[in-house]
């Protein structure tokens, strides 16, 4: 199938922008606003397309900044980055959007969009994206104020809405920065692959090493460094544990200025503008899934049924397997997203392709809710490069809570989308464990972690079994926590007593 015997009204990538921030000296970085703007101008000339592209954009979608996500906003609020980012480039598009809260939006944005372009409802669409945070935080320690208020005639619409993350009960446990959360996953993970702590963390620092590689040749990343598996996994100087196992190093690098654009719209609008055929993504496969929301809901905490059966609703659209995606980007805010990702899609962790495009969120950087915005500009990179192989995406938003999955190619393929609803279903039909709010008596652990202040072990958080099968728990451990470092804790007795709120917990 060729471009010219496809629907015209099928959707196509033609357009990519990224912009990174690295010399700025404190209080002269650019506002979100331009930063936005930088990176759409970088999208709107890739496409190569002719005449003025902008006023035709009839759609902007934003996603959501870190200060909107519930981080605050120290130098002011705007009430419609879309319109604010329209502005700058001289658009008037009919719809101004802002993403939800979660690293899967920048992929959901692309499905969603894709199919309104394919049902006749828009034609050019614009998606962008960034994070300021790292001038914001400069500025900030030098005392210096910045003016980033702007008031918009209208509000922007947000597409889909916001669901909890997490409970009360889980929130007074410690379960709410993601710091304090993959960790638990992680630990589960390395009982799951039977290996002893040291040794799971020695695998972890080997996966990573290899994503650092690819960031220090990556020329919009925050941090282009290369370091050895040691350097990312020894506790020491700036390398602190955060959250055992996790160390400094290998927790998403939040602290960016990076932006990034992507231009959707018609095949039929790409021919009337010019748009060569060497530019042109097809989006031959995509899926959208949600695990149990609480992490209190989860089947276990070593895998991902809903990465599961996305990744196979997504493969199965394009008429592919895994082995079939030449170019591959899995969400790697941690190590174990990465890890659980790919036992789920069925990739290797050393596998040849690599697991990153980009070099990942502690190393590239982890600009918010943004950073797979990015992967898609690498993956259609990759795809443009090498015409006719595909690339996977997979983002992933809360607590491995929302995932987004996206195929490309550069192969002319008629647009097709599934009702995320005929897949979703099997997942909600999973049995969650029952759990007790107020527990008491003998437990095992489940999973953990314990929380670091400033490197030193502070408490930590238990997620547990009552004994004889009395269900789930949740508690903390304030003492002896040495003995939870390198050490197996994973099936470990404990006696749990019930509080108010917090449960606490010792060690048999």
């Amino acid at each position: 199938m060729t471009s010219e015997t496809i629907d015209p009204r099928t959707p196509v990538l033609v357009g990519v922008g990224q912009w990174v921030d690295r010399t700025s000296a404190p209080g002269e970085g650019l506002s979100p606003m331009d930063m936005l703007a930088t990176a759409a101008r970088a999208a709107l000339a890739d496409s190569g397309a002719s005449g003025d592209v902008a006023a035709l954009i009839d759609a902007i979608a934003v996603v959501r900044l870190f200060q909107d996500s519930g981080f605050g906003a120290p130098f002011g609020k705007q009430n419609n980055l879309p319109w604010s980012l329209a502005r700058r480039i001289g658009a008037v598009p009919r719809r101004y959007l802002y993403g939800p809260v979660g690293g899967n939006t920048p992929q959901m944005l692309a499905n969603l969009f894709m199919a309104e372009i394919a049902a006749g409802a828009h034609e050019v669409v614009l998606l962008a994206g960034c994070e300021p945070i790292r001038t914001q935080s400069r500025a900030q320690k030098a005392g210096i104020t910045l003016d980033w208020a702007e008031d918009a005639p209208t509000d922007a619409e947000t597409p889909g809405k916001d669901g909890r993350f997490v409970s009360p009960h889980e929130l007074a446990h410690g379960i709410a920065l993601p710091v304090n959360v993959y960790p638990l996953f992680e630990n589960a993970l390395a009982a799951h692959y039977g290996r002893e702590p040291v040794a799971h963390r020695r695998a972890i620092g080997e996966l990573m090493a290899r994503f650092t590689e690819v960031a220090a040749t990556n020329p919009f990343a925050q941090i282009p460094v290369a370091r050895t598996a040691e350097e990312l996994i020894t506790p020491a100087g700036d390398n602190r544990y955060i959250g055992y196992p996790y160390t400094k190093y290998l927790n998403a690098n939040m602290f960016v200025d990076q932006a990034a654009a992507l231009l959707l719209m018609s095949v039929a609008a790409a021919d009337r503008l010019g748009v060569p055929a060497a530019k042109r993504v097809f989006l031959h496969g995509s899926a959208d899934t949600v695990e149990k929301v609480l992490v209190t809901e989860r089947v276990n905490y070593w895998s991902s049924p809903a990465i599961r059966v996305g990744g196979q609703a997504a493969l199965a659209a394009a008429d592919a397997t895994i082995s079939d995606i030449a170019h591959i980007d899995l969400y790697s805010c941690f190590p174990s997203a990465v890890e659980i990702a790919a036992d789920e899609l069925g990739i290797a962790h050393d596998d040849p392709r690599g697991l990153t495009l980009t070099g990942g969120l502690p190393y590239f950087g982890g600009p918010g809710n943004n950073y797979s915005m990015h992967a898609i500009a690498e993956v259609a990179a990759r795809c443009r490069a090498a015409p006719g192989s595909r690339g996977l995406v997979f983002a992933n938003g809360g607590y491995l809570t929302k995932h987004s999955f996206g195929i490309w190619s550069t192969a002319p393929r008629p647009f097709h989308r599934a009702d995320p609803a005929t897949y979703q279903q099997e997942i909600d039909a999973m049995a969650s464990p029952p759990l007790v709010e107020k527990p008491e008596g003998p437990g095992t652990i489940e999973t953990f972690t314990v929380i670091h202040d400033r490197g030193e072990p502070a408490f930590a958080i238990v997620i547990g079994r009552l004994a004889d099968g009395g269900g789930r728990f949740l508690a903390q451990i304030h003492a002896g926590l040495e003995a939870l470092v390198d050490a197996p804790a994973i099936g470990r007795p404990v006696t749990v007593s019930p509080g108010d709120p917090v449960n606490r917990a010792r060690l048999a």
